[in-house]
Parts: C-alpha cells; sequence; structure tokens
C-alpha cells in the first residue's frame, strides 16, 4: 500500500512539473503569435502597415520588449510542445498500439477538423484573411493539411507520437529498451523524412520534429536523477538571460542550439516560479483548475482571434493613440487568452449537453 501511493505521489509531482511547463509553453505560443502583421498561405493573407500617425507606445520601451519576446519564443515554442508531448507520454506505461492510435484520433485529428471548419475558416473570414472564394478553395486543401493555419500542429503531433510509438514497440519486441537508441532512430528520421515520396496530413512536417518529441520522452525517463530547485533554478534562469542578451548581439547559436536552450530554459523558468504557482493553486484553485482545464483550448482558439484583433484596431485607427497601442497589446496576449478561455467553456457545455441527451435517449 505505501508503494503504491509513493508511486501516486511521483506520478502526481511528475504532472505538475509537466503542469507549469504546459502553462508556459502555451502562454509563450500565444506570445509568438502576437506581433505578426503579414501572414500567407494557399489561399489566405493579411498584411497590415502601421499607420503613418502612429503613436509614440508602439514603439516605446514596453511593447518594443514585447516584440523582442515574441521574437525570441517563436525560435523555439513549437520543438517545445512536441517535447513536453514526449514527456508526457513517458509517465505511464504506453497503451496497446490499438487503444493508443483510437485515443490520439480522438484527442487531436478530431479537434483539428472540428475547430478547423467550425471556427478557424469562419473567424479567419471575419478578420480578412479570407474572402468567400478563397475560403472555399483553403477548405479543400485543408483535408489534406493544406492552409490549417495552427492547427498544422494537431495531426502533426498525431503522425509523431504515432511512429515513435511504432519504433518504441518494435525495438521491445525484439528486447531491446534502449531509450537512446530510440532517440538515435528519431534523430536519423528527423533529417530524412523529406525524402519520403508521399505526404499527408501533416506527415511530413511532424516527422521534422521526432527528435524533440523522442528527447522529450528520453527527458522524463531520467527526470528522476535531476535535481530541481527554485532558487537554484532562478540562478540558472538568469545566467541563460544574460548568455541570451550577449547572443542577440553575436549570435554565437544555431538553430538546434537555439531550441535546445530555450526548452532548458523553460523548464527552469518553471521551476523558479513553482512557488508562486502553487500559492496560486492553494489560493485560488478553482480559478488554476480551469485555467489547467483550458491550456488547449487556448491554443485552438486564440491564433483566429489575432486577425479578428487585427482588422478591428487597423480598421478604427486605434494604433494612433497610446491607449490604443497598449489595448491592440492586450488583447493580442492576454484578451485573446481570456476569449478562448470563455468560449472552451461553452463548447464543453454545449458537448455536455448533447452527451446527456444521447445518454437520455439511448
Amino acid at each position: 500500500m505505501h508503494t503504491e501511493e509513493v508511486q501516486q505521489s511521483e506520478v502526481h509531482a511528475r504532472a505538475e512539473l509537466y503542469d507549469w511547463i504546459r502553462l508556459l509553453a502555451t502562454l509563450f505560443v500565444v506570445l509568438g503569435h502576437s506581433a505578426y502583421l503579414e501572414i500567407k498561405t494557399t489561399y489566405g493573407m493579411v498584411d497590415y502597415d502601421l499607420p503613418l500617425s502612429l503613436a509614440p507606445a508602439y514603439n516605446g520601451i514596453l511593447l518594443s520588449f514585447f516584440r523582442l519576446l515574441s521574437s525570441w519564443v517563436y525560435g523555439f515554442h513549437m520543438p517545445l510542445f512536441f517535447f513536453l508531448s514526449g514527456s508526457v507520454l513517458g509517465i505511464k506505461p504506453l497503451k496497446s498500439f490499438d487503444d493508443f492510435v483510437f485515443s490520439k484520433i480522438h484527442r487531436l485529428i478530431i479537434p483539428y477538423y472540428l475547430a478547423g471548419i467550425l471556427f478557424m475558416f469562419p473567424v479567419k473570414l471575419l478578420g480578412g484573411f479570407y474572402s468567400f472564394a478563397s475560403v472555399r478553395q483553403a477548405i479543400v486543401i485543408f483535408w489534406n493539411g493544406g492552409d490549417s493555419g495552427h492547427l498544422w500542429f494537431l495531426p502533426s503531433l498525431f503522425w509523431c507520437m504515432l511512429l515513435f510509438v511504432i519504433i518504441f514497440k518494435a525495438l521491445q519486441r525484439l528486447n531491446i529498451c534502449s531509450v537512446w537508441l530510440v532517440l538515435i532512430i528519431c534523430e536519423i528520421i528527423s533529417i530524412t523524412y523529406m525524402f519520403l515520396p508521399f505526404d499527408f496530413l501533416g506527415m511530413k512536417q511532424g516527422l521534422a520534429y521526432l527528435f524533440w518529441f523522442g528527447l522529450g520522452f528520453l527527458f522524463e525517463k531520467y527526470r528522476k536523477k535531476l535535481t530541481f530547485k527554485p532558487l537554484q533554478s532562478l540562478s540558472l534562469c538568469i545566467m541563460m538571460g544574460i548568455f541570451y542578451a550577449i547572443n542577440m548581439k553575436y549570435s554565437l547559436l544555431d538553430q538546434f542550439f537555439t531550441i535546445l536552450l530555450g526548452i532548458v530554459f523553460t523548464i527552469e523558468l518553471s521551476v523558479a516560479i513553482s512557488p508562486f504557482l502553487l500559492l496560486i493553486e492553494r489560493q485560488y484553485n478553482y480559478i488554476w483548475r480551469i485555467l489547467l482545464r483550458r491550456l488547449f483550448d487556448i491554443y485552438i482558439f486564440h491564433d483566429p482571434l489575432e486577425y479578428l484583433v487585427l482588422k478591428i484596431f487597423f480598421d478604427r485607427k486605434l494604433l494612433e493613440t497610446n491607449f490604443g497601442c497598449y489595448l491592440y497589446f492586450f488583447m493580442r496576449t492576454i484578451g485573446v487568452i481570456l476569449i478562448s478561455i470563455v468560449i472552451g467553456n461553452f463548447v464543453e457545455c454545449i458537448s455536455g449537453r448533447i452527451k446527456k441527451v444521447a445518454t437520455t435517449q439511448n
């Protein structure tokens, strides 16, 4: 009984660490999407020019700093999500292959299509990203992964997870239990995937991140041997922050090490702020639970809302005032997060009622 309680405590501690990282990763992806003015896909685009009478606040210290942060997180925030997904996968023993595939279809592929057709395309149409003619063409290629916007991550993660589990279980059948070998195979695939003669629903894009997914799985397997203390992590974050400042001037890091350092920084930062997060969890447990439950919804809904914010603020010339600039930044970050949470609660309420009616009828 004592052993079982210890195991449950360890799983909770791991889940808690990954909750903190997931929270930061979600905030990072919103921040990464908060600064663009120009985006182009096959059938849609936006390209906004700043007004000539732009208010000074836009190029002031505060908003310039956040645009710098947006550029920084854009260098690693998606590999971070794949890394985190691999880490979470390693918490518990893998399900049977059939159960695993069906659970990921339910978790990733179905939301991809539903969120795309019922939310992303209508909202982007309102935001001026598509015309009525081009949105129909975009929807056609969306079924095979084209014009999928930020939702590309969902099917790409599905393929990444699927291939990783195939590799892992195949090696298990050969009585090979080396996670390092799995990681090496993942890296080989990550650098050779472009030679595949076919692609379907973001498969190639998913395979490009297979190494980072495998690295996350490896991290979980060795996590117990690592020590995470808030003060030590804070010190490391400060040192990495200094290094980042130096790197901005001299460009010391290539893409691989930019991603790796960004992942390490996020892990250490999550530990450094963990006392604050634990305080919030104790004092405002209900709000904390809602926030964690809505992190997936924030990812799903926030990016299409950015186009509405762009259209409203540029059509109404709100960036010509300092207040408008600050409100613009708020809406592209905190605002889209809050609206996404509201939409997530609404969707959960509606789906709950539908399930209740279906259960009653059966």
